[in-house]
């Protein structure tokens, strides 16, 4: 069934595991993840929707056209960092040094978690482009009294897709982040490791 092609949970489950380790031996847990993952963006969702701040057509035009670019960039930066473990594994595998070896479960941990990042980022770029889309479009939808309830059901719609579109955007730029950091490192540990020379 097609259905369980779609992993969307098991990627946000990875994605969100892969932030609670402090180090890329994955041994050390720390907490502090929830608060910027989960606390800091409730926090600014509310603040925005308090202060009545909502995504206009004009905006929602914008962000889709920006989260689209970096939806290309990651779906090409998943393959440089499998290529690049895959030419670490080839560069250290007769190498029986104990230090090698332990880089290279380092270096696989850390192409796994940035993977699982990656691939979660994706997700929340095709689920806030969709949201995008909803508002982009809304003004076309035709207006139904629905029992003179009209109004009230789309200042709730209002509300309630503009606080989760501020709630994942907020999680998709400490995505990026993380993602950029993980990157830097990787680039300067190729640059600056002796165990390659």
């Amino acid at each position: 069934m097609m259905w369980t092609k779609i992993r969307i949970l098991e990627i946000r489950k990875e994605a969100f595991e892969s932030l609670k380790y402090k180090d890329d031996n994955a041994r050390e847990e720390s907490k502090t993840y929830v608060l910027y993952m989960y606390v800091l963006p409730l926090l600014v969702c509310a603040l925005l929707l308090v202060a009545g701040i909502f995504i206009t057509n004009d905006i929602a035009t914008y962000l889709i056209t920006s989260i689209s670019i970096f939806a290309g960039l990651f779906f090409g930066l998943l393959f440089i960092v499998t290529e690049r473990y895959n030419a670490k594994k080839e560069q250290l595998k007769d190498d029986k040094n104990e230090e090698a070896r332990n880089y290279l479960i380092r270096y696989r941990n850390f192409s796994k978690f940035l993977i699982r990042q990656i691939s979660y980022t994706i997700v929340l770029a095709l689920l806030l482009i969709f949201l995008m889309a909803v508002i982009y479009f809304s003004p076309q939808v035709p207006r139904l009294n629905l029992c003179g309830y009209g109004d009230i059901i789309r200042t709730i719609c209002k509300y309630a897709i503009n606080g989760v579109i501020y709630y994942w955007s907020f999680q998709f730029i400490i995505f990026i982040l993380v993602i950029l950091g993980n990157t830097y490192v990787m680039l300067s540990d190729d640059i600056n490791n002796n165990t390659l020379k």
